[in-house]
């Protein structure tokens, strides 16, 4: 994974030494708490965690409490945890704890930034700096941030001019580690690993924090909210106990909700084309990073970077294929070219081939994206019907699938009848008739679902989903009334205003 690549030697043109200080402070934090986790002895183990938390009182402590209490908070709430953790032998919650000590400094680091941009201070600037360039290496990348930063150094009269260009991209680092670790909890979970996937979800919740005031900014407090309520719920569902094909099914709910909201944050479209190809990008993004560490001279050198390689390049093709019809219709040409190039980024992560080339034909995927992103324009209009529609459909191939023994399958379209459909019917229905929306709701979203997982008989489950098909065709009779519902598709850089409640769809109806 990214957060544990090698650390690199700051490129000195961009972060001058002198400023690089607290970039090597984080890093002997996250040091010294590996070595606790480590240590053949208790003494040893909470002589390097007392080494650590230091570290964080004597460099980085006062930031967290002139503007973050509550990441003061959450460090000295988890180094007293490691405390106990190392004394009981629980290294895997040790490790844990030190995921949330490692991420709430970034967020302490940008705090800082931002407050350096807002006081036109270069010194504090590149001092604080030095912490997302120790561990993100944006030195080494193709960055507009680098050429700001030796803008500025030049002349510290040019940080109002480059100061959004710094925040938007370190944010958008935050936003991209958001979905890609809930994916990856996903990737451990098929795998039965359920430790790794603990890992990824508390670093997911905790690399969030940092972009939850930004989120705040764009889409007000309730959205924010709701995004942090489910990054949580993913560290709750990989702390349940549960089997891990329960919680793989959780969090690819989770996964699929987050990922709608962060596409709202940037201002994209959340249904359609659009959509997918902001998710096909996202992960071709990450399949670059990934491979570049994963593979040398036609070998593994890291296993981890490689299987996440692997998990979001499948996934990039996945989308792909459920939207290729929606993609081709903006272009054929750009569509044919971009699955071209991920069946040949395949053939070459498959045979570890060079990830020069993989990092090239990613460029060329992208420009064929860029070039259907373009191309995404005008509305569509989506009706309740519609939406009932489809409901009914994917309720019916429920019932086929799990009468056929496929409950995982069964599973799956209940969710996405309720989760991508009826919540788009909700707001109009319950203006109409309150109740029998709560009562489709709750048959739909728990009760249904609930029987498909505790194995009831395929006769219970059909007659329960005809009872939820009897008074969807009830609820057609009424939200004709309410009239379409209309989805904005957006042009690429403009923002427009999407006229649904606040819910979001990401699969094609019926025309």
């Amino acid at each position: 994974m990214l957060c544990f690549a090698l650390f690199t030697v700051f490129t000195f043109s961009v972060i001058p030494f002198a400023f690089a200080d607290l970039g090597d402070k984080w890093n002997e934090i996250k040091s010294s708490l590996q070595k606790a986790e480590n240590a053949g002895s208790a003494a040893n183990a909470l002589s390097h965690l007392d080494m650590a938390r230091q570290i964080y009182v004597t460099n980085f402590k006062q930031a967290a409490t002139e503007l973050d209490f509550e990441s003061d908070q959450l460090i000295e709430t988890s180094f007293s945890d490691i405390t106990d953790n190392l004394e009981e032998g629980k290294i895997v919650e040790a490790s844990l704890n030190r995921q949330i000590i490692d991420k709430t400094i970034y967020k302490i680091s940008f705090l800082k930034i931002e407050q350096a941009l807002e006081n036109h201070d270069p010194e504090q600037l590149m001092k604080w700096f030095s912490v997302i360039e120790a561990k993100f290496s944006i030195s080494e990348k193709d960055f507009a941030t680098n050429n700001a930063l030796k803008k500025i150094q030049a002349d510290s009269e040019e940080i109002p001019e480059y100061s959004d260009i710094i925040k938007e991209e370190i944010l958008s680092i935050f936003k991209l580690k958001t979905i890609e670790e809930l994916e990856e909890a996903v990737g451990a979970l098929e795998k039965g690993d359920v430790n790794n996937a603990r890992k990824f979800t508390y670093e997911g919740l905790y690399y969030y924090r940092t972009l939850h005031p930004s989120v705040i900014e764009k889409l007000g407090q309730e959205e924010a909210s709701e995004l942090l309520h489910e990054m949580e719920e993913a560290v709750k569902v990989t702390n349940s106990g549960s089997s891990a094909q329960v919680m793989k099914q959780k969090l690819e709910e989770i996964s699929s909700e987050v990922e709608l909201l962060i596409r709202e944050y940037e201002g994209g479209e959340t249904s359609g084309a659009g959509f997918a190809l902001s998710g096909i990008k996202d992960r071709l993004n990450l399949v670059a990073e990934e491979y570049s560490e994963a593979v040398s001279d036609g070998a593994i050198v890291d296993q981890e970077e490689y299987d996440e390689t692997v998990i979001f390049l499948n996934k990039a093709m996945e989308i792909f294929s459920e939207n290729h019809s929606l993609i081709s219709e903006l272009s054929t040409s750009d569509a044919d070219s971009l699955e071209k190039n991920m069946d040949e980024i395949k053939s070459l992560v498959d045979n570890l081939g060079n990830p020069n080339q993989v990092t090239i034909l990613v460029g060329k995927s992208l420009n064929n994206i860029a070039s259907l992103e373009e191309l995404a324009g005008g509305t569509e209009e989506i009706t309740a019907i519609q939406y009932i529609d489809n409901i009914t459909k994917l309720l019916k191939e429920t019932k086929s699938a799990y009468r056929s023994g496929d409950s995982e399958k069964a599973f799956e379209l209940a969710t996405e009848a309720y989760l991508d459909n009826y919540e788009f019917v909700e707001a109009p229905l319950g203006e109409l008739d309150n109740e029998l929306m709560l009562k489709i709701e709750n048959d739909m979203r728990v009760t249904l679902r609930d029987m498909i997982q505790s194995g009831e008989s395929p006769d219970e489950v059909d007659a329960h989903i005809n009872m939820i098909l009897v008074d969807l065709e009830t609820a057609r009779k009424i939200v004709p009334e309410f009239g379409p519902i209309v989805i904005s598709i957006l042009v690429i850089g403009i923002i427009t205003t999407i006229i649904v409640t606040r819910k979001r769809n990401f699969i094609q109806l019926p025309a």
